[in-house]
């Protein structure tokens, strides 16, 4: 009777860490990889998420080309992304058979940004924007006064995000019509806060980051107005929505894979993200969309589509 209590006992412990462990590795993670745009929207939400919540949130922000690659091959449940997905990555995606669901989350517009102490560049056209940040610019296009020939004979700087980032990709189709093409002698940084310190160190820099980044970490810098052809405007919250700086402004999105939102903590967080989205974008620096749109959203991640 001894060795059969043993046994049992032993048979007890073995059952009971194998159930442990099945818990264990059925406890769905979030995996949430992609822009890093919304990185200060994305992390203050999934924080105050967590107050209330014991799910196990995993979020990386490398860049929007990044988080595509990571949906694509199975190894993201969310994706933000500062711009929408390309043919290519739609390809990836559907080779793999992999679906998602778009969700756009907030409006952004990229800003122009110098030193505060350039007093010269007052303004900016978009074709003296393309002078200034075209690849075939390079070694050609060096000095401020051959932008504009009232501007200062002084050296021209040039800082970017790398070609990872959505920003980069958007802003270059939109001034180059060169979709991811750098000039040769731009200063690269992975991040927008990089960016903005770096033009804030150097009164000739010039580059270009997300409003929200802007609004987030202001540096020793100011945004150009840019002159679409009626006017410079500002970028800020009313031109975004007036329209008036269009040419510059986009969509900011959460991609979801379609499988995850089969995992509850998936689309409990992507339905708590978008029924807070108005107040996320907000204190992100970005531009919320309509209440209605956030609702649209929430009911389709709780329908799956």
């Amino acid at each position: 009777m001894k060795i059969c209590s043993k046994y049992l006992r032993l048979a007890s412990a073995t059952l009971f860490f194998v159930f442990g462990l099945m818990s264990t590795l059925a406890h769905a993670e979030v995996r949430i990889s992609g822009s890093d745009t919304e990185e200060n929207l994305i992390t203050t939400a999934i924080a105050q998420y967590q107050r209330g919540s014991k799910s196990d949130i995993k979020a990386e922000f490398k860049g929007t080309s990044v988080g595509f690659k990571d949906l694509c091959r199975g190894a993201a449940d969310i994706v933000p992304a500062s711009n929408k997905i390309q043919a290519e990555q739609t390809k990836a995606c559907a080779d793999k058979k992999i679906s998602y669901i778009e969700l756009p989350i907030a409006y952004d517009a990229v800003a122009v940004i110098v030193n505060k102490s350039n007093n010269w560049s007052n303004d900016l056209t978009m074709a003296e924007l393309k002078s200034i940040f075209h690849p075939e610019s390079f070694g050609k296009i060096t000095r401020w006064n051959q932008v504009r020939i009232a501007y200062n004979d002084a050296p021209l700087k040039i800082v970017s995000p790398d070609t990872k980032s959505g920003t980069t990709m958007f802003f270059t189709e939109r001034v180059n019509a060169m979709r991811g093409f750098l000039r040769g002698d731009s200063t690269i940084f992975s991040d927008h806060d990089k960016i903005i310190d770096a033009v804030s160190e150097d009164i000739n820099a010039i580059g270009f980051v997300s409003l929200g980044a802007l609004v987030e970490h202001k540096g020793n810098v100011r945004p150009v107005p840019v002159n679409f052809g009626k006017g410079a405007v500002i970028p800020d919250a009313s031109s975004v929505l007036s329209g008036a700086y269009e040419p510059l402004t986009r969509l900011l999105y959460v991609y979801i894979a379609q499988s995850a939102l089969a995992k509850p903590e998936v689309t409990a967080f992507a339905s708590y993200l978008f029924e807070n989205g108005d107040r996320y974008a907000r204190f992100s620096g970005f531009v919320p969309l309509a209440a209605s749109s956030y609702i649209s959203n929430v009911r389709r991640i709780k329908a799956g589509q």
